[in-house]
């Protein structure tokens, strides 16, 4: 994720941002679980529409991670997070994860960049970033 930069193609990360180790996404799904739970999961979806444009849903958000293009090295798009990410490589997990006993869940903890099987196929890396160095806050005025 490093190199030089051209006009189309953004090859660093802002300063500050790191590849997300394992442990913190694997905390990121188990707090998901637990929001989605105690938001009786309507709470959540409104939650999860208003932080997907980030590149992020409600425990990332709360963890300071979020979801990037792999190509543009940008927060990934509400289109992305839903279609790409959410709906095409939710499939192909639901199947995969299944058909290896379980052990692709555990992709993160060998890969070089620490992506999951949901990560390779839409073209995306989850960060860690605590500053929110693409400035994805809403000001309060």
């Amino acid at each position: 994720m490093t190199g030089t930069s051209t006009d189309s193609q953004a090859t660093v990360l802002p300063q500050g941002v790191s590849v997300a180790n394992p442990w913190i996404r694997l905390g990121s799904y188990f707090l998901e679980s637990i929001l989605i739970l105690v938001t009786l999961y309507i709470g959540w979806m409104i939650w999860a529409c208003m932080t997907a444009s980030t590149g992020q849903t409600p425990a990332k958000r709360l963890l300071k991670i979020r979801v990037i293009d792999a190509n543009t090295l940008k927060p990934a798009s509400f289109g992305k997070m839903f279609w790409v990410r959410g709906l095409v490589a939710g499939i192909v997990a639901g199947f995969a994860i299944p058909l290896t006993l379980g052990i692709l869940a555990f992709m993160p903890l060998w890969d070089k960049r620490n992506q999951n099987i949901w990560d390779k196929v839409s073209g995306t890396y989850v960060v860690s970033d605590p500053s929110d160095a693409w400035q994805t806050k809403p000001v309060l005025a």
